[in-house]
């Protein structure tokens, strides 16, 4: 129990990290260095903003949420709600994934990949964007750490990254030819290069159809909704991430029972 407590504890804390970054880097602000610095004493967290460092109490959005001051003393900018979420979000990804894997090396790369995941979550229904900065260490991490994960070997590793650049290449160059420029970016294929990395052969191609499926569904509902209509974006990246951490968690289980049925 006090594992889990610690696990939650900590994704907590880095969840404020991954806020700060999600606000900062789109930006083009150093994470060390506010906006404003005339108004700064210090590398502290800071707001987005003013560039004014927070008091420590609001270093974290959910202390500053539970306390009801939620805002910037400084310029009175409300902490928007991403902030505690994320927060919340990775303090409950990171005790279930200690009760599921316990300590093991598949702990530490799903821990980072799930981090991985919430910065681009954040910087993508946001700013439209997934930044090379994020991604391109991403999937160098994710060669590499294939050599260590177990029940898997470069050869996989290397061919569900294949597969799902190759995917989704094929399916940015027509969805934008259908759709118009921004159907489908870089970044998005990109990230299902990550994914596909991260995942391997086969379990790359249960990935795949689970974004499909996920994103079909949601975009349908937005459209019955009128949420948004056919020629508006809707950022694909949250489909992929949510295939791929589903895949990580149960793939083996889904391709055995879409294999039987």
């Amino acid at each position: 129990m006090w594992m889990i407590l610690i696990a939650c504890t900590f994704g907590i804390l880095v969840g404020g990290l991954i806020n700060q970054l999600g606000s900062d880097l789109p930006a083009r602000r150093s994470l060390t260095r506010p906006a404003v610095a005339a108004t700064t004493t210090g590398h502290r967290p800071h707001c987005p903003y003013c560039g004014r460092e927070r008091p420590w109490w609001k270093w974290l959005a959910l202390p500053a949420y539970l306390s009801g001051r939620a805002r910037c003393s400084s310029c009175g900018a409300p902490i928007g709600l991403r902030h505690p979420l994320v927060e919340i979000g990775l303090g409950v990804t990171y005790a279930y994934l200690w009760i599921l894997l316990g300590p093991s090396i598949k702990l530490i790369l799903y821990t980072l990949y799930s981090t991985i995941f919430a910065l681009i979550l954040i910087t993508d229904i946001e700013r439209r964007l997934i930044l090379n900065v994020v991604i391109y260490p991403a999937i160098l991490l994710a060669v590499i750490a294939g050599f260590f994960t177990p029940d898997m070997n470069w050869k996989s590793v290397l061919l569900g990254g294949a597969i799902a650049f190759l995917f989704f290449l094929g399916a940015a160059v027509i969805g934008n030819a259908i759709f118009g420029a921004g159907a489908l970016g870089g970044g998005d294929v990109m990230l299902a290069t990550f994914i596909g990395l991260i995942t391997g052969f086969p379990l790359v191609i249960v990935a795949l159809l689970l974004t499909i499926i996920i994103g079909a569904a949601v975009s349908l509902i937005l459209l019955l909704t009128r949420t948004r209509g056919l020629r508006d974006y809707v950022p694909y990246g949250p489909f992929l991430i949510a295939g791929a951490m589903v895949t990580l968690l149960w793939g083996y289980s889904i391709a055995g029972w879409f294999l039987y049925r």
